[in-house]
């Protein structure tokens, strides 16, 4: 684990706009999610490696592990790993799907490993924080999930993230008729084709919280590894029940962009 004082090392600046455009506003709002390539530079993916690789090697994984390792810290203890959301364009990204200033900076990040050979069996998504939730108790929701990719899944089953593009709308729309609380468990709804989320090392991903998405399949020869941080707008945990009946609460930007 890399310790509070480590010192991050400076970086190259990439030329990256600091606001996506209506383009690609528009992708994200239809679909759910989108990747933006070159977000963070080649020295801070080697270092967010290199951060990964000290984590690991306090903590390995089971001889011979084959399949998913999820590992969490607060970002007072990985601050490599937090300089790829600071110390890049994408914070300031995100933001342009919410509005400035709209984004609470998150207090802990994800790191996802998959180890080859391993298939994932489940053949539908989920939405995060509802799971076994009773109806009374609030549910761990957010706003968006943004990703970076610390190694190459710019191919199929390197361990790419399963997403079902357009669903976080369909999910709405059930939530509005269904009312919030039905969030025990994963919404049925009729699931559109799955798409493999394609992105090299120094890509972002965005994706919207109601998105349904899984873990992917890894045939290849090396352990995918993407940095995760949950995001979440400021009015968020006050109003989650709203958010989740109304796709665009935390995305007023986005509002109106598709039907």
């Amino acid at each position: 684990m890399a310790e509070p004082t480590e010192v991050v090392p400076r970086s190259a600046t990439l030329n990256v706009p600091r606001e996506l455009t209506r383009a690609q506003r528009e992708e994200f709002a239809e679909r759910g999610y989108i990747v933006i390539p070159d977000v963070v530079p080649q020295d801070m993916i080697d270092a967010a490696n290199a951060a990964v690789d000290e984590q690991l090697a306090a903590r390995p994984p089971a001889p011979g592990h084959v399949g998913v390792v999820y590992k969490f810290q607060q970002l007072e203890d990985a601050p490599v790993l937090a300089s790829l959301l600071r110390d890049t364009a994408a914070f300031s990204l995100a933001e342009s799907l919410t509005g400035p200033g709209t984004i609470e900076f998150p207090e802990s990040v994800q790191t996802a490993l998959t180890y080859p050979p391993f298939k994932d069996a489940r053949e539908k998504p989920h939405i995060d924080g509802g799971k076994g939730r009773k109806p009374d108790d609030p549910p761990w929701t957010f706003t968006m999930l943004a990703g970076f990719f610390l190694t190459d899944q710019s191919t199929d089953d390197q361990g790419n993230l399963f997403v079902w593009p357009g669903t976080h709308r369909q999910h709405a729309k059930l939530f509005r008729d269904r009312g919030p609380d039905a969030f025990t468990t994963y919404p049925n709804v009729e699931l559109p084709e799955r798409d493999m989320v394609r992105g090299k090392p120094g890509d972002m991903l965005l994706k919207h919280y109601l998105l349904g998405h899984n873990g992917g399949n890894n045939t290849g020869e090396s352990v995918r590894r993407t940095v995760y941080f949950r995001l979440r707008h400021h009015e968020h945990e006050a109003k989650w029940r709203d958010a989740l009946q109304d796709a665009w609460h935390d995305y007023a930007p986005l509002r109106g962009l598709v039907p």
